[in-house]
């Protein structure tokens, strides 16, 4: 069946509540830690809600489309799945959050990577659309681990103990060689096996 997404959560706070009351939280500072916890999480929740309902507006009103319509023709089959990332990169780096890049990007890059396979004669369908579409996750993560916004590089610079800035820099060099050697991954095997 459908997973209980509600249900787990609940079992899981449940778990995690009686777990600390039974190890000696006092239940005041379990509260306070349960209220800092919520506090973390709505900043997060409010822009992946927002992405999600940019992208169902973004495909309603045909967003898809007219990217098929204006690129379907026009932009080389091996230059698609490297263009994806780097769009991708730009939004999730400008917004901070990958799973709001995802929502944003699929509904718009799926339908172009298929329509761009079909015009041009790509021979394995299946295989290029899997490579732009994880070309769009690639983008993704890369945009969300390197931005100074992202809630993940936030706590990550804030556990380390170290400056937020100092931990985006040591970020972006490892993760800009990573990306670089990714795209071209992504053109050679478009080349050689799609």
């Amino acid at each position: 069946g459908s997973p209980q997404v509600r249900l787990a959560f609940s079992l899981a706070l449940v778990v995690a509540i009686a777990s600390a009351l039974f190890r000696g939280m006092k239940l005041s500072d379990l509260m306070v830690g349960i209220e800092d916890g919520l506090k973390g999480v709505v900043v997060g929740a409010a822009v992946l809600l927002l992405a999600i309902t940019i992208g169902n507006l973004s495909k309603d009103a045909g967003g898809g489309i007219f990217l098929v319509e204006l690129l379907g023709a026009k932009i080389p089959f091996w230059l698609l799945p490297v263009a994806l990332q780097v769009l991708t990169m730009f939004i999730a780096f400008a917004t901070g959050t990958s799973w709001g890049t995802y929502a944003v990007a699929f509904p718009l890059a799926m339908p172009l990577a298929f329509a761009v396979a079909s015009t041009q004669g790509v021979e394995n369908l299946v295989f290029y659309i899997s490579i732009c579409f994880a070309a769009v996750l690639n983008g993704s993560v890369y945009g969300d681990q390197c931005s100074p916004i992202s809630d993940t590089t936030i706590l990550s610079s804030l556990t380390c103990g170290c400056d937020l800035m100092d931990h985006v820099k040591t970020q972006i060099v490892p993760a800009s060689f990573a990306a670089g050697i990714a795209g071209i991954g992504w053109t050679v095997m478009v080349l050689l096996f799609a």
